[in-house]
């Protein structure tokens, strides 16, 4: 929903990260301040130990403890080598702010998830 340049003003903002198999992206229960972009690789979400979701190159997480400085509801682990563009709250907030469509499209996400856990 984002034009290049203003995806490429967006990543300037992130931190590029390399994480290898198994290593934990976000702990359930922990406090979440940062918000993730998988460029390479894939990782699991998973819910009280449970597998939810596999996630790969375009798909992001920690965006509900973002938003609303909540705890993590979910665990996410790589299963592969893997690399994110992590952005944190105090930046990633004013450019969601100047650029509502990447807001909405992120709510777009975030219904679609809480459908998919209620039905389960």
């Amino acid at each position: 929903m984002l034009s290049r340049k203003e995806l490429a003003k967006l990543a300037r903002q992130a931190h590029d990260r390399s994480f290898p198999a198994g290593a934990a992206l976000t702990s359930e229960g922990e406090t979440g301040a940062t918000f993730g972009v998988i460029a390479e690789g894939q990782a699991e979400v998973s819910i009280d130990g449970r597998v939810v979701r596999t996630l790969g190159p375009g798909d992001y997480f920690g965006e509900m403890a973002l938003i609303d400085h909540s705890d993590r509801s979910a665990d996410v682990t790589a299963t592969t080598p893997i690399r994110c563009l992590l952005f944190v709250a105090w930046t990633f907030r004013p450019f969601a702010m100047e650029h509502p469509e990447s807001a909405w499209a992120l709510l777009e996400l975030m219904v679609k998830r809480v459908r998919d856990a209620e039905s389960r």
